[in-house]
């Protein structure tokens, strides 16, 4: 089988054409995988940079998002059957790191991580949605973007960015976000109010402007600048720091949340850009083009 792995801390991901294929037990699902995308979680993996926050169990395999066809359904499972099309995504600790999505067949459990794949929208785009839009709709919670409120969404051109814009837009609220002048049609067609210099310092221009509610999904500490006694600061770097209305997301790949995520895709609430799209062999390349730092919408992975 074939699958896009990290060998060992000093190495290089790249592909593999020898791996076993996975043996589903009787209450999980084989799926092969026919779509997915980079996530910022992915670089960091091929980095190093979780080895001293999880146990690492080598090979470990790449990728988090995945939509493809249901290849075997275990005895016990009732929801799926072998043709159906699912999508979702792979905790990146599970609970070491070693599981991933950039492999031909991958094994999933039929009470998490799986949901039927969105009917109305192609399987590039639902192998881009998963884990991107399961975090913007955690910040929607959290932060609840309301009819004529203030948001800022630093990131907003980005995967989870992209997807806050349309999910707060459509709340009501008005959407401000730091950009480059090339993003300008792209956010506004999002939903973006208000765009400042992606360049200036954002206390500054913002000025004496009161913010709602803040979604950053770029920095590692609290902008603490930017935040008024209540504004709501949502991060999903863990960067929100803690007291009221602080909320650090975490995403999770449960059948309710997959279901949600897929319930907006097919209304055509939400859509998913996809800037690059690269097969599995050029993975690597998708992460070094993920890592440059400025994407529109999602990367994908072509896997199938």
């Amino acid at each position: 089988m074939r699958a896009f792995t990290l060998e060992s801390f000093d190495s290089t991901p790249g592909l593999r054409d020898d791996l076993p294929e996975p043996q589903g037990v009787d209450s999980e699902l084989v799926v092969r995988v026919l779509a997915s995308s980079a996530n910022p979680v992915d670089a960091a993996i091929a980095g190093g940079v979780l080895r001293q926050m999880a146990e690492h169990d080598f090979p470990v395999t790449l990728g988090r998002d995945y939509a493809g066809i249901v290849e075997y359904a275990g005895s016990d499972t009732t929801r799926y059957r072998a043709g159906d099309e699912v999508y979702g995504f792979v905790p990146a600790t599970n609970p070491t790191v070693h599981d991933g999505s950039w492999a031909e067949l991958i094994v999933v459990p039929e009470s998490g991580w799986v949901a039927r794949k969105p009917a109305s929208i192609e399987l590039e785009a639902a192998g881009a949605s998963p884990l991107a839009g399961i975090t913007a709709l955690a910040a929607l919670d959290a932060l609840h973007p309301a009819e004529g409120e203030t948001v800022l969404v630093i990131g907003a051109t980005g995967g989870v960015g992209s997807f806050f814009v349309q999910l707060a837009s459509i709340a009501g609220a008005h959407v401000v976000a730091p950009g480059l002048a090339e993003d300008a049609d792209y956010l506004t067609a999002l939903g973006v109010g208000e765009i400042l210099d992606r360049n200036a310092d954002l206390a500054s221009a913002l000025g004496s402007r009161q913010v709602d509610a803040i979604l950053d999904v770029v920095s590692f500490a609290p902008q603490e600048a930017l935040l008024s006694a209540s504004t709501r600061l949502a991060s999903s770097n863990g960067a929100a720091g803690e007291g009221p209305r602080r909320f650090n997301l975490y995403a999770q790949p449960s059948p309710e949340n997959l279901e949600r995520l897929a319930g907006l895709l097919d209304a055509g609430t939400l859509r998913v850009s996809i800037q690059e799209s690269f097969e599995l062999a050029q993975a690597g390349e998708a992460l070094a083009f993920l890592a440059a730092g400025h994407t529109r919408g999602k990367v994908a992975v072509s896997v199938g």
